[in-house]
């Protein structure tokens, strides 16, 4: 009995490890993964009488947020599908302590994940290449609007999932004493600043920015990892440099779309005919660009009619189009207003929006706390640095003056919610260090 036991969590340790491939291969295949994942872990937490993982406040603070989404979608149902991914939010929290759970019960930081992990970014580095060169990557999947995407085929969020398994990824080398803060491991820089310029090729801008404020974080935080965080940003800079001049297509130009397109479009060149009914920040710059601006101003419109509760998690789709609040010329409608705390803010109204930013000012917080702890730690603290570089991950994520997917689209939930498991377990560990 006990051997199957533990030949289930061991089967989810490595299910948890390797989370990030079943996010590439599909959002149904991680959702049957954590679906089975939440079962067991609460299965067990409960037979062997943890309750730890669910009496804390971390739970307590999940469950409000779920329920502040829960109740602005059932004050205003529109209709089941639109209310389906707020009333089974739930499961992202169960998921974070099911992560939280698993890792304090099986260790996956093991040599077999790091060669995972090496080879895994290896294949997604030169497929990616091979797409920025030849026009299509082993599969066959071509260039769609002039950025790649790999394995992702037409979701263009290649360089939005490399961002964020990058951080995993650093935890892993750093777990398995590859970085220490003595010793400058090449080739590891080599490898993390070839998956930074992936992100970079991919074109995605918003990915590309938080990446390197990603960076820029734990050089703050961190000074063991300083030498090797700007070795790793030397080597993308100059690879950069080379790789940029050559590709595909004249059109796939990632340092235009970077810069050149940024600026035009929040200065507005180019959409000056929009100019006459909406107007500029300062009469000068648009929030991003004219179609974000159009999003947010539209998005104020809806939440001063719903200011407590919001409107529901669909709700900006449902009422963007309704004759009350669309601006001219059908301006600013779309699924979501492609910011987080624009989109909470509308969803889920004051109460939702408010805890957001409390996690916000927690995450924040706990970085400076993280920061005092190495800095003025004499050891290299494997477990403090781990903590650090996944509270920088999940600031990212909170991370507001950026446009952004749909907070409650399913792939971009379970993404956003992983790393949060981690915080936990590396938290709890310092915890009982500590004790």
């Amino acid at each position: 009995m006990n051997l199957s036991i533990n030949s289930i969590k061991i089967f989810l340790g490595y299910g948890i490890a390797i989370f990030p491939l079943f996010l590439l291969i599909g959002p149904m295949v991680a959702e049957i993964f954590l679906l089975f994942l939440i079962f067991i872990s609460l299965f067990f937490i409960i037979k062997e009488k943890e309750g730890n993982f669910l009496k804390n406040k971390y739970l307590f603070f999940f469950s409000l947020f779920y329920l502040s989404t829960l109740i602005s979608t059932l004050i205003n149902f529109y209709n089941f599908d639109y209310s389906k991914s707020a009333i089974f939010y739930f499961r992202l929290p169960l998921f974070i302590i099911s992560v939280w759970y698993i890792l304090n019960n099986f260790n996956i930081f093991t040599k077999k994940l790091l060669f995972f992990y090496t080879l895994f970014f290896i294949i997604l580095i030169l497929d990616s290449l091979y797409q920025y060169y030849s026009g299509q990557n082993i599969l066959g999947y071509e260039i769609l609007k002039n950025r790649i995407s790999s394995f992702f085929a037409e979701e263009l969020i290649l360089g939005g999932f490399i961002t964020r398994i990058i951080p995993i990824f650093l935890i892993i080398l750093i777990m398995n004493n590859k970085i220490n803060g003595h010793n400058l491991n090449i080739t590891f820089s080599i490898l993390i600043s070839l998956a930074i310029l992936i992100v970079y090729l991919s074109g995605e801008r918003s990915s590309f920015f938080l990446l390197f404020l990603f960076l820029i974080v734990t050089f703050f935080i961190c000074k063991y990892l300083r030498k090797f965080l700007l070795v790793t940003t030397l080597i993308f800079s100059i690879l950069a440099l080379i790789v940029s001049n050559f590709s595909f297509s004249k059109n796939v130009n990632p340092g235009n779309r970077m810069f050149v397109k940024s600026y035009n479009q929040i200065m507005g060149h180019g959409d000056e005919r929009y100019e006459e009914h909406k107007q500029k920040f300062f009469n000068k710059i648009y929030f991003f660009s004219h179609d974000h601006h159009g999003h947010y101003l539209l998005s104020y419109k809806i939440f001063k009619d719903f200011p407590i509760f919001g409107t529901g998690a669909k709700g900006f789709r449902y009422l963007c189009r309704n004759k009350l609040y669309i601006l001219e010329k059908d301006d600013g409608c779309s699924t979501h207003p492609h910011n987080t705390y624009i989109q909470i803010m509308v969803s889920n109204g004051i109460i939702g929006t408010s805890l957001i930013l409390f996690a916000l000012f927690y995450v924040t917080k706990e970085i400076f706390l993280s920061r005092k702890r190495i800095n003025s730690s004499l050891i290299f603290d494997k477990i403090e640095v781990s903590k650090a570089i996944i509270l920088t991950s999940i600031f990212i994520n909170l991370w507001p003056l950026i446009p952004s997917g749909n907070f409650f689209n399913n792939w971009l939930s379970m993404i956003y919610s992983y790393p949060v498991g981690f915080y936990l377990y590396f938290n709890h560990l310092n915890e009982k260090k500590t004790s």
